[in-house]
C-alpha cells in the first residue's frame, strides 16, 4: 500500500470515529469528587477523593486553571490525592477534576473556601531583628491592612493586598518582655475575627508542658532563641540544678524532658540557661504547681494484703491520716521537708471490687488512690446432707399422714365452697454443705434436677446466705429420683465451680408407716362407729 493510500485510510478511520462520537451518546458514569476539609488557608492540605473515572490519569483544575497533572486513577476508577491550596483570595474557589479518556463529560467539580491568615519567617525573633510578615486569603487588592502584635500596630503605613489577596511586610521585633504574643491582622473588609491567631515568640524563651502535676510528672521543656548548637543547657528547680548538659538544635530551638523532683505542695520555679551565650537570668523562669499524690504498692489484692502508701506533694511537716472507703484505718504519718511520707496497712474485708484510699493532711493537702479487690475463684463446696442415695419421705410419721389427710379433706371443703385450696408447705429436708473459703464473703446457688446433667433443673435458688437451705415439700413436683448440687459466689460476682452432684429419692412414705396409719385410721373409725351405735342404742331405750 502506497503512503498516499495509507494516509487516506487513516483519514477515513478518523472520520468514522468522529461520526460515531457525534451520533452516539457518550456513556453515563456516576462521577463525583469531594474534598476534606471544605475550607482552609492558602498552603493548607486538601485531600480530594473521586470515583467513576474511566481514564488512567487525571488533571486537577483550580478556578479553571490547570493546577496538577498526572494524578493516578485506580482500576476501580477512584482518585485519592492530597495537595496544597494555592495562593488565592478570600472566598469560594472551584476545584474540577477530569481524566484522560477524552470523554467530555468525565469531569466533576466541587468548591473550597479560602480563609485569611498571617505567618512569619522565622516564627520567633530577638529584639531589634527584622522579621518577614506575610498575609494571604484577603480580598483582591484589599487596602488598609494593619498587622498587630498583641493589639499594637507593627506597620506605620497601611498595607494593600495583590490580586491573589496576598501581602508582605518586614517589621523589627519590638522591645517587649520575652515571651509569646498574638500576631493578627485586619483589612478594609477582612476582620481579625475571620482568621486563626498565631503566636510569635520573642526570645530567648522557654515554656513547659504540663504546668502542674504530682511529683514524678514528666515535663517537656521547649525553647527558642539559643545559639545554634549551644551546649551546656541547664535546668534548675527552685534554684538548684536538676538536669544539665542539653544541646540546642542547629536552628537555636531547644527541647528536653525532666522529672518533677520530690517537692512540697504549691508553686515552684523551673529555670533554664545555657552557656555564656545564654547565661542565667536571660530566659524568664517557668512556674509549675506540684499537687499531692499517693501511690499504692500493690494496687490490687484481697483481704489481708499489706499495702505500702507513698505520699508526695503534701506540705512540709504535715500530719496525714489514712481512710479506707471513708472509714478510719487508725494510720497516721508526718511528712518530711519535701512533703513526702510512707506508711503501710492491711486491707480489711469490704464488699465490692474498687475501694478508695484517701490521705488527708491537717494543712489542707489531700490525695486518693483506688485499690482493686482481686480474689481467686471460690472453691467448690462439699455436699453433706442429704447424702448420696438418701431416701426422703413426704410423710415420715403416722401423725404426719393423719394430719395431711384431715388437711386434704379440709381442702375439699374449701374447693367446693369456692375458696383456694390450702397448700402444704412444710419442710421436706434441710440441705447442707461445707462453707467454702470465707463464709462472710460468699453466697450460694442451689440446683435440683431430674437428670445428672442438669440440662433442665426443676429447682434453682440463688443468693443463699448460709451453707444450708430448708427445702419445702412443694419445691419439687413429684416423687422420684433427683440430683442436687451447689456452687459459691463471692461478693464481687465471681462464681466458683459446681460441687459434685449427689442423688436422692423422694418417696411418699415407708410401708410400715402406711400400715400403722391405716390401722390407726381403721381403729379410730371403728371407735367412732361403735360410739355412734352405742349412743343410738341408748337413746332408743
Amino acid at each position: 500500500m502506497t503512503p498516499r493510500r495509507i494516509s487516506l485510510f487513516a483519514s477515513l478511520i478518523s472520520i468514522i470515529v468522529l461520526t460515531v462520537n457525534i451520533l452516539l451518546p457518550s456513556p453515563a458514569f456516576a462521577i463525583n469528587i469531594s474534598v476534606a476539609p471544605a475550607s482552609g488557608t492558602a498552603g493548607s492540605q486538601i485531600s480530594i477523593t473521586g470515583e467513576g473515572y474511566i481514564g488512567k490519569m487525571a488533571t486537577i483544575y483550580w478556578d479553571g486553571k490547570k493546577l496538577i497533572q498526572n494524578v493516578p486513577i485506580s482500576k476501580a476508577g477512584q482518585i485519592n490525592y492530597t495537595f496544597e491550596a494555592p495562593q488565592s483570595a478570600k472566598g469560594e474557589h472551584t476545584i474540577k477534576v477530569t481524566d484522560d479518556s477524552n470523554w467530555a463529560d468525565i469531569t466533576a467539580s466541587t468548591t473550597f473556601i479560602i480563609t485569611p491568615s498571617v505567618s512569619t519567617d522565622p516564627s520567633w525573633g530577638k529584639i531589634g531583628i527584622p522579621i518577614l510578615l506575610s498575609g494571604s486569603g484577603f480580598l483582591p487588592g484589599e487596602t488598609k491592612i494593619k498587622p498587630t502584635l498583641d493589639g499594637k500596630p507593627l506597620s506605620k503605613l497601611p498595607l494593600s493586598a495583590d490580586k491573589t489577596g496576598t501581602w508582605y511586610t518586614v517589621f523589627d521585633v519590638p522591645y517587649l518582655p520575652k515571651g509569646e504574643y498574638i500576631l493578627a491582622a485586619s483589612g478594609e473588609i477582612t476582620q481579625q475575627s475571620e482568621m486563626s491567631e498565631i503566636l510569635f515568640t520573642i526570645g530567648p524563651f522557654c515554656k513547659a508542658k504540663p504546668l502542674s502535676g504530682p511529683v514524678g510528672t514528666k515535663v517537656t521543656i521547649t525553647g527558642v532563641g539559643f545559639r545554634p548548637g549551644e551546649d551546656g543547657v541547664t535546668i534548675t528547680w527552685d534554684g538548684p540544678i536538676t538536669d544539665m548538659n542539653f544541646v540546642a538544635e542547629p536552628n537555636g530551638n531547644f527541647n528536653c524532658t525532666i522529672t518533677v523532683p520530690p517537692s512540697v505542695k504549691g508553686k515552684h520555679v523551673i529555670g533554664v540557661y545555657g552557656s555564656s551565650f545564654t547565661p542565667r537570668g536571660i530566659i524568664p523562669d517557668i512556674g509549675f504547681e506540684v499537687t499531692p499524690q499517693i501511690e499504692l504498692t500493690p494496687r490490687e489484692g484481697n483481704k489481708g494484703t499489706t499495702v505500702k502508701i507513698n505520699g508526695t506533694g503534701f506540705n512540709s511537716g504535715e500530719s496525714v491520716t489514712v481512710t479506707y472507703d471513708k472509714a478510719d484505718t487508725g494510720i497516721t504519718a508526718v511528712t518530711d521537708s519535701s512533703g513526702s511520707f510512707m506508711s503501710t496497712f492491711q486491707i480489711p474485708f469490704s464488699p465490692g471490687k474498687e475501694h478508695t484510699i484517701t490521705a488527708t493532711g491537717n494543712k489542707g493537702a489531700s490525695a486518693e488512690a483506688v485499690f482493686s479487690a482481686t480474689k481467686g475463684t471460690p472453691t467448690a463446696p462439699q455436699l453433706l446432707s442429704p447424702g448420696t442415695g438418701a431416701r426422703l419421705q413426704v410423710f415420715n410419721s403416722v401423725l404426719d399422714i393423719i394430719m395431711n389427710t384431715f388437711q386434704y379433706l379440709g381442702g375439699l371443703g374449701d374447693y367446693f365452697s369456692g375458696s383456694d385450696k390450702k397448700v402444704n408447705n412444710s419442710a421436706l429436708t434441710t440441705m447442707t454443705w461445707s462453707a467454702a473459703d470465707d463464709p462472710s464473703e460468699l453466697t450460694y446457688n442451689l440446683q435440683i434436677s431430674r437428670s445428672n446433667d442438669f440440662s433442665a433443673p426443676v429447682f434453682h435458688k440463688e443468693n443463699i446466705s448460709s451453707n444450708s437451705y430448708l427445702l419445702a415439700r412443694t419445691s419439687l413436683p413429684n416423687t422420684g429420683i433427683y440430683y442436687w448440687r451447689v456452687k459459691a459466689v463471692d461478693d464481687t460476682g465471681v462464681e466458683g465451680p459446681w460441687s459434685n452432684a449427689w442423688k436422692f429419692e423422694i418417696v411418699s412414705t415407708s410401708p410400715l408407716v402406711i400400715a400403722m396409719s391405716v390401722t390407726i385410721l381403721i381403729l379410730v373409725i371403728a371407735i367412732i362407729v361403735f360410739a355412734v351405735l352405742a349412743l343410738i342404742s341408748r337413746n332408743r331405750y
